[in-house]
């Protein structure tokens, strides 16, 4: 065997000898290895090389649940037929993979393409051609990190017009994470292309696809995309709910204004519907007069509202709590009227997040 293949398999077996204890930096990458069988239809300068076998090592990087990078490399020894000329037969092939995941996601169809390079190197020449290559084929899933693949694949010679199949037969190690959606890449916590078909759990089937194993799965057949728990259950949907109160005042006045009525009203709805919340209430004033009269009359100001809404909307007086704050804060210019009326003012925010 060419000591390059010697090299990469040698290179493989190291990283698979980490299976058994991968760690948080593992990578959503499969390594591929097995036999494969040429079967010829080329011609090197006039000589047909004899159809043979050839082992074989190749990696996938998944790019998301069903799409992935591929690498092959394949090199062996055959014979130029009717002439006992050796040539030393390597080739590499980059490309893409689609799989086809059924509903259990262990049997997984594909098909591929991609680029590479043939070389054919005997005594008495050396010739690499250029190559595209496609085909397809099936990969059958035994646990969390081993299944089988069966693939034929056409590499097409774009120097020679020829086109030579090569049927592969392997095991594909699965490097990644093979807990829920670690390497998904639409967060709906499946592993990329079934890498992770056995999900969590005892069982290595996952029905529904979550990315829990069915042995695990306290809430099956989970509609595709669901975001779930560990247990496979639909994770709840955080929504954000918000309400702004702002009332304005005439100078030196605690009167609310009728035209603020309604926005009291929502305040009183938003409170009626989450009952643990708590506001402040915070008065102002403009700067006319002296500061400490301003600090009593944003005080004052916040009170009136805060009676409001527990007289007329039946708010516990508890969850309110009225703040001056007097001419301390304004929000607008103190030298012109229109910015002191926007600074006599009562204001309430509250924000809210909550799970449907």
């Amino acid at each position: 065997m060419n000591k390059r293949l010697i090299s990469a398999t040698a290179a493989a077996c190291i990283a698979l000898a980490g299976l058994s204890a991968p760690t948080s930096a593992e990578l959503p990458v499969t390594i591929n290895a097995g036999a494969g069988y040429w079967f010829f239809d080329h011609e090197v300068f006039g000589l047909e090389p004899e159809d043979g076998g050839t082992p074989y090592i190749g990696l996938e990087y998944a790019l998301n649940d069903n799409w992935a990078a591929d690498f092959l490399f394949a090199d062996d020894e055959t014979d130029f037929d009717g002439t006992g000329i050796d040539t030393d037969i390597t080739t590499w092939q980059l490309g893409l993979k689609h799989y086809f995941g059924s509903g259990d996601r262990r049997f997984l169809p594909f098909v591929g393409f991609g680029a590479g390079e043939i070389e054919f190197e005997a005594d008495q020449f050396d010739t690499v051609e250029t190559t595209l290559n496609a085909g397809a084929g099936v990969r059958y899933m035994f646990g969390e990190r081993i299944s089988v693949s069966l693939e034929s694949r056409a590499i097409y010679s774009v120097d020679e017009s020829d086109t030579d199949v090569l049927v592969m037969a392997g095991l594909n190690f699965w490097l990644g994470d093979t807990g829920r959606g670690a390497s998904s890449a639409d967060d709906d916590g499946a592993s990329a292309y079934g890498a992770g078909a056995a999900g969590s759990g005892d069982s290595g089937m996952d029905s529904d696809g979550d990315g829990v194993g069915d042995g695990q799965d306290r809430c099956p057949n989970t509609p595709p995309g669901t975001r779930v728990d560990l247990d496979g259950c639909e994770l709840p949907v955080v929504q954000v709910a918000s309400v702004k109160l702002m009332v304005n005042f005439a100078t030196d006045s605690t009167v609310v204004g009728p035209q603020y009525f309604a926005d009291l009203t929502e305040l009183a709805e938003f409170l009626g519907r989450f009952q643990d919340l708590e506001v402040d209430v915070e008065g102002h004033t403009d700067s006319v007069g002296a500061e400490s009269y301003n600090q009593g009359l944003s005080q004052r100001r916040a009170q009136a509202v805060v009676d409001l809404l527990v007289n007329e909307h039946g708010i516990a007086r508890e969850r309110l709590q009225a703040k001056g704050y007097g001419e301390t804060r304004p929000v607008a210019s103190n030298d012109t009227p229109e910015g002191r009326a926007q600074n006599r003012r009562v204001m309430a925010t509250l924000e809210v997040e909550y799970e449907e």
